[in-house]
């Protein structure tokens, strides 16, 4: 027989389980099976990824979004705690420093910091002489501009995505470890999943929030998302110099790298094998397209020697670098996403859970109106891109 829930959703990850979080924060009546194939999150993006938490964006959603990630991971010991004992989540607040090397690069910087300003960031605008003074053992010579956000930071991924999965079962939520092979509907209407194992699971709602997989969720309904895998690659390493303490770096010509530990990490896309998954590691990137970028802004680097790397995915947005959430607007509207949000995942689950909770409970956006990031803008074709570095 089907197995029967509320709100199934598939992919439980931090968007899954931020979802789920605040479903049942509000309403803890409502049975919430979370399916996920990979028990031990060996792929999880976010677990694999840079982690940081930024509110150097353009869009108010984005701003807004992150915002609500500092308060969320800032507080997370208490929110995540069991019987009263908190659960540390670890939050380096080392700041991010994001570089313009043009006249057109800084108009976007000088632009976005003004609606940052509005919304109540902490961001500064440096020129190059303010960044050598903070930084000396940068090159800043090229620097036209510079945006540094204090606040800002990184947190440690694992500890966030396994404590979160450890609240959700807490609260209620059913895991089921388990493929989706097929999605059944019933007219304009989902009614249940298929799984590998031979079960089934009927719900009101389904969730698709399995990241850079979830397009292929989107194909067995006939959702079309301009969404793929961008294969990417993280890289530890150390040098023999002590330096001073450094922010996250996005470097106006790509590259950029944060403190990590004893070292640093840095990391890189490819957007030629943007479409396929690929796990394997290629340090020609590392030694060809990242090495030269970073040790260029840092001398230092130049004896930096590299201790690990790993591949992992964005879940990219090739439209216009934005998520998708919500509904699925001229299809089966029991059907909603959350894909796509090209390296924001991280900072953005948390708010985007909550819009999603307040979707499913209420039927509307509460607090804070994430109409504008629906699939809407896909079928009307009118992107809606940050401006700027998005990365």
């Amino acid at each position: 027989m089907a197995e029967r829930c509320d709100v199934l959703i598939v992919g439980g990850a931090l968007w899954g389980c931020a979802t789920a979080y605040h479903l049942l924060s509000r309403d803890p009546g409502v049975r919430v099976t979370i399916v996920e194939r990979d028990a031990t999150f060996e792929h999880a993006a976010s677990a694999l990824s840079t982690a940081g938490v930024r509110i150097l964006f353009s869009q108010e959603e984005s701003i807004r979004m992150s915002q609500y990630g500092h308060e969320f991971y800032g507080n997370f010991a208490e929110l995540m705690g069991l019987e009263e004992n908190p659960l540390p989540l670890a939050f380096h607040r080392n700041g991010y420093l994001f570089t313009a090397g043009s006249a057109e690069q800084s108009a976007d910087m000088e632009e976005n910091f003004r609606i940052q300003s509005s919304l109540g960031c902490d961001v500064r605008l440096l020129d190059s002489a303010a960044v050598k003074r903070q930084w000396p053992s940068m090159v800043a010579d090229d620097i036209a501009c510079a945006a540094w956000s204090p606040g800002d930071g990184w947190i440690d991924p694992w500890g966030a995505l396994t404590g979160l999965f450890r609240k959700v079962k807490a609260l209620g939520a059913t895991y089921r470890q388990a493929e989706v092979t097929g999605i059944e509907r019933d007219g304009n209407k989902i009614s249940a999943v298929r799984l590998a194992d031979g079960g089934r699971i009927e719900a009101d709602i389904f969730l698709n929030a399995a990241g850079a997989w979830g397009p292929v969720l989107c194909e067995m309904v006939g959702m079309k998302v301009p969404v793929a895998p961008l294969p990417r690659q993280q890289f530890y390493f150390e040098t023999d110099v002590t330096l001073e303490p450094f922010p996250l770096v996005r470097d106006h010509f790509g590259a950029g790298f944060r403190p990590e530990g004893k070292g640093y990490l840095a990391g890189i896309g490819d957007p030629e094998r943007i479409g396929q998954f690929s796990w394997d590691v290629h340090h020609e990137w590392f030694e060809e397209r990242l090495w030269p970028g970073i040790a260029s802004r840092v001398p230092a680097f130049e004896r930096l020697k590299v201790k690990s790397s790993w591949a992992c995915h964005y879940s990219q947005n090739t439209f216009d670098g934005n998520m998708i959430l919500g509904p699925w607007i001229g299809g089966a509207e029991n059907f909603l996403v959350a894909i796509g949000d090209s390296g924001h995942g991280l900072q953005h689950a948390p708010a985007g859970g909550r819009a999603l909770a307040e979707l499913i409970l209420k039927g509307r956006y509460e607090t804070l109106d994430l109409t504008r990031l629906s699939y809407r803008r896909i079928i009307d074709n009118v992107p809606y891109p940050e401006r700027g570095m998005r990365l």
